[in-house]
């Protein structure tokens, strides 16, 4: 019979390998994804995204106020799926428009497109890393 702490350290490093396919999945969506800690304890992730017309994007992770398990892959697919589900392009589009600068560039529908295909995009990322080997 396995020892039970040996048990316990393969599903970690299975984790931990897995976490690394899915943040490679994400990093080849052109996305960067950096740990957010505090006090070194792992908290959750921020993704610094862009829409297809250049628009800097920021997703965080939060993982402080869950049950959840930010180094769980499961874990980690539905925070993130959660996230994305919570994307309001309305919000996203007026708060833009507040600048002057990006009413300058932007109409109001290549606005709403480029934020209707960035949320597509990351929705189309979910169901790729759910596709990875776990």
């Amino acid at each position: 019979m396995a020892n039970p702490k040996t048990i316990k350290l393969i599903k970690l490093m299975s984790n931990t390998l897995t976490m690394e396919k899915i943040f490679s999945k994400i990093e080849e969506y052109g996305i960067s994804i950096y740990n957010y800690t505090e006090n070194n304890k792992l908290c959750g992730y921020e993704l610094n995204t862009y829409t297809e017309r250049g628009v800097n994007q920021i997703l965080f992770l939060d993982f402080r106020h869950t049950e959840r398990n930010p180094a769980n892959p499961d874990d980690f697919i539905k925070i993130l799926s959660e996230e994305i589900e919570d994307i309001d392009i309305d919000e996203e589009i007026e708060l833009h428009r507040q600048m002057q600068d990006y009413k300058t560039v932007f109409s109001i529908r290549q606005s709403l497109e480029d934020f209707e295909d960035w949320k597509e995009s990351l929705v189309q990322l979910v169901h790729k890393i759910e596709s990875v080997n776990l």
